[in-house]
């Protein structure tokens, strides 16, 4: 079978959309261990079937699969769904990991990779998609954040905003005129100890700000980090 599913006693699921068996049975065992619902799928039509008949909490996807790209796949859950997806590849390019990014992921991990370190990771995505449902309405000057609606507008026009940049908008905004390091940018938009280039960071507060133009609320603060600044509204 193509699609299979493993259900202990949880409130939380996981869907796993993996084709190299050997795998998704370890992640299987060590996720249901640690008290998840895990459901599985070898190709991505099953998976986007299996998505679309029940709830899932997080979803954990392999960029390489038989039917079609994980690429793909993430594109369409982006058309309906928020839900926080996971990326494995056996790739370790910058360059894809910001293509991902770019296409909504929320996360990314290359082959060969620890389970302790995927469950870790996972964990942190589900609590900040949990932390992420208030009903929070940030409105300053000319920009405008519903955190509910994941929706940001400059002058009333709501703005493309990738999943990541509208996390690291809104952890700004949060610590607003506070010196924020980038360090401590991946740990809490990112939600785990990042140990890849720091330049992530740039990179999205660079596309950030290119999409909050005319607008300017986002300061370098040099040797340390970025600040938010209302005077920029």
């Amino acid at each position: 079978m193509a699609v299979k599913e493993v259900k202990p006693m949880s409130d939380k699921t996981i869907l796993v959309v993996e084709n190299e068996a050997s795998l998704v049975d370890l992640i299987r065992s060590y996720f249901v261990k640690a008290g998840f619902t895990v459901c599985e799928a070898s190709g991505g039509h099953d998976a986007l079937l299996l998505f679309e008949s029940r709830p899932v909490d997080l979803v954990i996807l392999d960029v390489m699969l038989d039917d079609m790209d994980g690429w793909s796949i993430l594109r369409q859950l982006r058309d309906t769904s928020d839900v926080p997806v996971l990326m494995l590849t056996a790739r370790s390019q910058e360059s894809d990991k910001l293509f991902g990014f770019d296409l909504g992921a929320d996360d990314y991990m290359t082959k060969p990779f620890s389970l302790k370190e995927l469950l870790a990771r996972s964990k942190a995505l589900l609590k900040r998609a949990g932390t992420g449902r208030e009903e929070t309405v940030y409105s300053q000057g000319r920009l405008s954040v519903d955190r509910k609606a994941h929706l940001a507008k400059v002058d009333g026009v709501a703005i493309d905003l990738t999943p990541k940049e509208f996390d690291l908008l809104l952890h700004m905004i949060g610590h607003e005129g506070d010196a924020v390091t980038r360090e401590d940018l991946l740990q809490s938009v990112w939600g785990y100890d990042y140990f890849g280039d720091l330049r992530t960071v740039d990179t999205h507060v660079k596309r950030l700000r290119q999409k909050l133009k005319p607008l300017d609320p986002i300061e370098t603060v040099f040797g340390i980090g970025y600040r938010f600044n209302r005077s920029g509204l």
